[in-house]
């Protein structure tokens, strides 16, 4: 008998040796013999109407497994279809790997089909990307793609396979033996933890903002400890969400100078500011809030973030559980800032007094947070939560009460609309056993629609909640910022779109709920379908977020 096999059969041996199960994907004749070898190898291909649907996936799959997911396309189109999802995942710090078919070596300059320079595109968004044009190497190169996606600051890679190396045979023997196993993440030193000691010894007002870096090091059990012993204020950002729940009574919600928890203010009057795996990035108002007089200790797996818009006074290169390990071994005699805990949570209650009262109106058309605590009252914070949109999903980040930590997906610093759909498929199919529900404006679902068609294939269900203001919502009130409501050009404004009936054509089930008392029953009863389901609410069209007003105040140039 033959021993005798394809490259991708290498490839796709490779993977399942590191643990991969799921590849998200859209065929092509270049990818052939990777498809051939999942199918043998037993790896479940989940495919899609579009590429670009199969990398958000695929980026979602990655943040809420640690693992990287996996996107596989043809070459030319394939990959440049790509191109978006995979400058979410880079600008996310999102593990994944895109592989992708190439045009052959033979080919090159002859203008064969789908010929070009896709390792050069994809450089600049990825942390590393290489072309394999020895079979025999494919083993070794696929396990580094690996290492490369989830050692240090995580992040998207991409592996380009001319057609002659995939579907070339060698002996399995003849392939290259890759290294499988890797160097742990950095630690602090005990000079450092000295510093830190004194430093947290001689505040009065500190507070720790924790960000994707706490998620991807699994720090919970840890930043609890260290919040709970000393009633240190804690703020969350990105996939840091839920990293502690946000009922914890330590834990005061989003780190965002634009959210309803006093955020802004809290973080201005603070004297000590602990960043844990967070980049200062427009979110969190580039650390524009924070008290100038304020000492800043920053702890963070890639030095890059060090002393990015804000200069660091402790800078800590660390695994950010490494650290809190070290930290509370060393930390019992240190004081309680209890009076502090209790001034930033009096602070807290009184602006968020304003988010219970608009969850708890009643008017038509609902507002999104009327939206938001009927999924709250109906699941309990039990679910996974994809969040897509502009002012949709800014209503949602800012309110959104979030219990358990890896339980919250949204975009990134790209503020790319569309991922919704994608993300909901991909966080089900990493945990199929968890209720997923993805909120998502109406502009933003439209966009990867047809994904809906590829769940219901695939028997992936989720539940879609949209709020339908009939336009895209953000951009519309930004003009109206800067322009006056009656100057509103063409292009803000969308017709109603009957996204239940289209979802319902498709195999799943729908619903339009226009008043309130409709909205949990419609909700249950999608759940309950067990399919891909959509439910199309009709939302106030003039609700403007707070990240709408600050983003325009941002572009506006001051007189």
């Amino acid at each position: 008998m033959s021993n005798r096999v394809e490259g991708g059969f290498a490839l796709v041996k490779t993977l399942k040796d590191m643990g991969i199960s799921d590849v998200f994907t859209l065929a092509g004749g270049h990818i052939n013999p990777i498809y051939n070898a999942c199918r043998e190898l037993g790896i479940r291909l989940i495919d899609t109407h579009h590429e670009q649907g199969a990398s958000m996936a695929a980026d979602a799959y990655g943040r809420v497994t640690k693992k990287p997911g996996i996107c596989l396309v043809t070459a030319g189109p394939g990959l440049t279809n790509v191109m978006t999802g995979m400058s979410g995942a880079f600008l996310s710090n999102s593990p994944c790997i895109f592989i992708s078919g190439k045009s052959g070596v033979e080919e090159n300059d002859r203008l064969p089909l789908q010929e070009v320079d896709q390792e050069a595109m994809v450089k600049p968004v990825t942390k590393w990307a290489k072309t394999v044009y020895d079979t025999k190497r494919i083993p070794e190169y696929t396990a580094n793609a690996y290492k490369m996606a989830v050692s240090g600051r995580p992040g998207p890679v991409y592996l380009g396979l001319p057609h002659e190396v995939l579907y070339e045979k060698s002996d399995l023997e003849d392939f290259d033996k890759p290294q499988i196993n890797f160097p742990t993440n950095p630690e602090v030193s005990d000079e450092d933890i000295e510093k830190i000691l004194n430093t947290l010894s001689s505040s009065s007002r500190p507070i720790i903002v924790a960000g994707s870096g706490a998620w991807y090091s699994g720090a919970t059990k840890e930043l609890e400890h260290l919040i709970e012993s000393h009633d240190i204020p804690l703020y969350t950002l990105n996939f840091g969400r839920g990293i502690v729940s946000d009922l914890h009574k330590n834990c005061l919600g989003q780190a965002s100078p634009s959210a309803m928890n006093a955020f802004k203010k809290v973080s201005s009057e603070s004297d000590l500011i602990i960043l844990l795996g967070v980049r200062l990035s427009l979110y969190i108002g580039w650390g524009r809030t924070f008290n100038p007089d304020a000492k800043v200790i920053q702890v963070d797996i890639e030095t890059e973030e060090i002393g990015r818009n804000r200069i660091v006074d402790i800078p800590v290169i660390s695994d950010v559980n490494k650290f809190l390990i070290k930290l509370n071994s060393n930390i019992s005699s240190l004081k309680k800032f209890e009076n502090w805990m209790s001034i930033a949570k009096e602070w807290k209650d009184l602006e968020w007094k304003e988010v219970d009262k608009l969850k708890s109106d009643n008017s038509t058309p609902m507002h999104v947070l009327r939206v938001v605590k009927a999924v709250e009252e109906v699941l309990h914070g039990n679910c996974m939560l994809c969040i897509d949109g502009g002012d949709t999903q800014a209503w949602t980040d800012s309110s959104y009460v979030i219990k358990n930590p890896g339980n919250y997906v949204k975009g990134g610093p790209l503020g790319c609309m569309g991922v919704g759909v994608p993300f909901a498929i991909g966080s089900k199919v990493a945990y199929p056993d968890r209720q997923v529900v993805l909120i998502s404006g109406d502009g933003a679902v439209g966009m990867n629609l047809m994904e809906f068609e590829s769940a219901v294939r695939h028997n992936i269900p989720f539940l879609c909640i949209v709020c339908n203001d009939k336009s895209w919502g953000m951009t519309k009130h930004q003009h109206w910022l800067n322009y006056g409501k009656e100057n509103t050009p063409a292009g803000h404004e969308m017709p109603f779109i009957k996204f239940h009936e289209i979802v319902k054509s498709m195999g799943g089930y729908g619903e339009l709920v226009e008043n309130p008392a409709d909205l949990i029953p419609a909700i249950e009863r999608s759940i309950k379908s067990g399919l891909p389901s959509l439910v199309n609410v009709i939302t106030n069209p003039d609700a403007t977020s707070a990240a709408t007003h600050a983003i325009t105040a941002m572009m506006t140039p001051k007189e």
